[in-house]
């Protein structure tokens, strides 16, 4: 028992093993999200589809457009969950889901780790992947986010095991597993999202630069194998590979969202976003601590490549972080809900802020006040995340004074997951065969409903005095523009925000 508290292993497993807790305790406290239902669908879809892989002619494609989006991760939640229901009959699908979700985020928690410790102490990867754990934006997105918390988690353990696999002794027993794990887990991370061969092109630049002509021996089979990983997962490629691949990044990368984005108080088309977009919500959505402690790594590490030190992480932050971001503002690219399609580009801060959390611990060697240290650094993310539970992913930090003082001027809770808190007081409340009206996300409404219910969407032209309730999001501000008159019976929100409206309709009242 000694031995195992003593290990350097034991701090990042003991945290892992406390968030785990924490997770299963809170688990059914968040809502269903906005694109859930419909990915529940692509995921039976997919799996289904392999009836027809040898003859992909006949296969339908999937009536949306998340036939652009590879089916891989959303496969294998969907075995998991179905797994963890026989395990706990009492689950809901989203109960299952959700934890699915969680654990994948758990993973990208030990993989910051791991990846940070090539360059720095123990007690400073540890650090960033407390910092990193901490995130209300991120902790919030852990729950209930099938999309952006997966693919950032494994484009991360892409280009980890990609380095690991160019680090091993050529032809190597290490290297050959290196290769398989490697290549599989790049080829699913293709088939998560189009823009993953870029976590590949960062791991042959490694592989070429570490091993010169000797890394074609490894990188070879494994950008086959992950290709052929990501063609049987993707079943939207069976027809023709190459061309449908092209059509997904093109359509991935020109996505055409119909909703206005609020941004600054104004509503915007989300291709016609100010370049400050991206910035702005980085700035206010990520915690003061890691902020600075990125900038003040970032300077760190540009000094310290005079002495030829912290090459490889320059050059990952780099081209991780800061290319591909200033390419995304620059383009004025196609950006929404805050820009959550980026997550994946945020490993790098916080790598950034470990060089100067490491430069600390250099001149603080004392357990106490390292701990002291770590626990100022995480508290103005856990403070308001435990007021803002479970709407943890609707922070913004103090200098815009909190998500109170970003209410109405940026995004609340876009993926309507105070919707399951709406519904729950109205199947409390609302009497037999009730008709909700709902300006959100209706399957969402739906699946929370009592079966007597009827639902009915902001899309219908329902019949006056069909419906007598309205659900209304506060997102894009739409309770100003909707039912204005109506009274209000229930709302919910945080910390001086609304994110969502129960209203109680009048005879003959209409709501557009």
């Amino acid at each position: 028992m000694k031995k195992i508290l003593q290990s350097q292993s034991f701090p990042i497993l003991a945290l892992l093993a406390v968030s785990l807790v924490m997770g299963l305790v809170t688990l059914k406290d968040y809502g269903q999200s906005w694109d859930e239902p419909t990915i529940y669908k692509y995921s039976d879809y997919a799996i289904n589809a392999y009836h027809y892989l040898f003859r992909p002619q006949g296969l339908a494609s999937f009536p949306f457009d998340l036939n652009y989006y590879g089916p891989a991760y959303f496969m294998l939640a969907n075995l998991l969950a179905r797994f963890l229901m026989m395990v706990i009959p009492s689950w809901t699908i989203v109960n299952a889901w959700h934890l699915v979700y969680f654990l994948t985020f758990l993973a990208a928690v030990l993989l910051i780790y791991l990846f940070a410790k090539r360059w720095m102490s123990n007690g400073a990867a540890f650090g960033v992947a407390l910092l990193f754990l901490t995130q209300p934006l991120l902790w919030g997105h852990a729950f209930m986010n099938p999309k952006d918390m997966p693919f950032l988690t494994f484009f991360l353990a892409s280009i980890y095991l990609g380095f690991c696999m160019a680090d091993a002794p050529a032809g190597s027993r290490r290297q050959i597993i290196l290769v398989l794990a490697a290549g599989i887990i790049l080829g699913l991370t293709i088939s998560i999202r189009a823009i993953g061969p870029l976590a590949g092109l960062f791991v042959l630049i490694y592989a070429l630069a570490k091993n010169r002509l000797k890394a074609v021996y490894s990188t070879i089979p494994y950008f086959l194998l992950a290709g052929l990983v990501a063609y049987l997962t993707w079943p939207f490629l069976w027809k023709a590979p190459l061309a449908d691949f092209l059509k997904s990044v093109h359509y991935m990368s020109q996505f055409p969202f119909t909703k206005n984005v609020l941004f600054r108080g104004q509503r915007y088309e989300a291709d016609k976003l100010p370049r400050s977009f991206f910035p702005t919500i980085l700035s206010l959505q990520l915690t003061e601590p890691l902020l600075i402690l990125s900038l003040a790594g970032i300077v760190i590490t540009a000094l310290s490549l005079r002495r030829k030190e912290n090459l490889e992480a320059m050059l990952l932050f780099l081209g991780w972080f800061l290319i591909p971001a200033t390419a995304i503002v620059i383009s004025n690219s196609t950006l929404y809900d805050n820009a959550r399609q980026l997550y994946f580009l945020f490993p790098p801060l916080f790598f950034a802020a470990g060089f100067a959390l490491d430069l600390a611990f250099k001149y603080i060697e004392a357990a106490p006040a390292r701990a002291a240290i770590l626990v100022i650094m995480i508290l103005p993310g856990v403070y308001p995340a435990v007021r803002l539970h479970p709407y943890e992913y609707v922070y913004y930090n103090s200098f815009i004074r909190g998500t109170g003082g970003a209410y109405r001027q940026f995004e609340m809770d876009y993926w309507g997951t105070s919707i399951q808190e709406a519904m729950q007081y109205l199947d409390a409340n609302a009497p037999q065969g009730a008709g909700i009206y709902a300006f959100g996300p209706d399957p969402v409404v739906s699946q929370y409903a009592r079966p007597d219910m009827k639902v009915l969407t902001s899309g219908d032209d329902p019949p006056q005095n069909s419906y007598d309730y309205a659900v209304i999001l506060t997102r894009q501000n739409l309770d100003e523009r909707n039912c204005k008159k109506a009274t209000t019976v229930y709302s919910i929100g945080r910390r001086g925000a609304t994110f969502a409206l129960v209203k109680e309709l009048g005879l003959g009242e209409q709501c557009r």
